[in-house]
C-alpha cells in the first residue's frame, strides 16, 4: 500500500511553560505562594482533569517530587501544543490548593468549549483512503 506524504519541514514551536517552580532568585513562583482555598472546587477539577490529558512533549531521566508532600509526581512534560507543563502540575491543584492563573484557566475553558463544539469532518480520511486504498 503506498502512503502520501505532505511537505515535512518542522516548524519551530514555542510553548508557554506554566507550573514550573522556582525560588526567590530566578523570578518563578514557589507553589505554596499560589495556594487558594477559596478557588472553586469545580473549576480547580476541570483544570486538574485539563492538565492530566495533555500530551507527552518530553520524558525526563528522574522524577520530579512535590515541593510540598515529597510525593512522587512523574517524569514528563505535558502539553496542549500551546502550553507545556509538568507532569503531577494536577497533584498541586487537587491536593494542596495550589491555583494557576486567571489566563490559564481561560485558556483552559476555551479548549474544553471548543472540542465540545467541534464538528468533525471524515473527508480527508476518506479522500486519502480513495487514493492509497486502490
Amino acid at each position: 500500500m503506498e502512503y502520501l506524504h505532505t511537505d515535512d519541514r518542522r516548524q519551530v514551536m514555542e510553548l508557554q511553560r506554566v507550573g514550573y517552580w522556582g525560588d526567590d532568585q530566578d523570578g518563578l513562583p514557589r507553589p505554596d505562594q499560589l495556594v487558594d482555598a477559596n478557588w472553586s472546587a469545580n473549576e480547580r477539577q476541570d483544570v486538574a482533569d485539563y492538565l492530566r490529558r495533555g500530551f507527552v512533549a518530553r520524558a525526563s531521566m528522574g522524577y520530579a517530587l512535590c515541593r510540598m508532600c515529597k510525593r512522587q509526581l512523574g517524569d514528563l512534560d505535558l502539553t496542549d501544543g500551546v502550553y507545556v507543563w509538568p507532569e503531577g502540575l494536577d497533584h498541586y491543584i487537587s491536593a494542596h490548593d495550589v491555583c494557576l492563573p486567571a489566563w490559564f484557566v481561560d485558556h483552559v475553558h476555551a479548549r474544553q468549549g471548543a472540542y465540545e463544539g467541534a464538528a468533525t469532518s471524515d473527508r480527508r480520511w476518506r479522500d486519502w483512503w480513495q487514493v492509497a486504498g486502490k
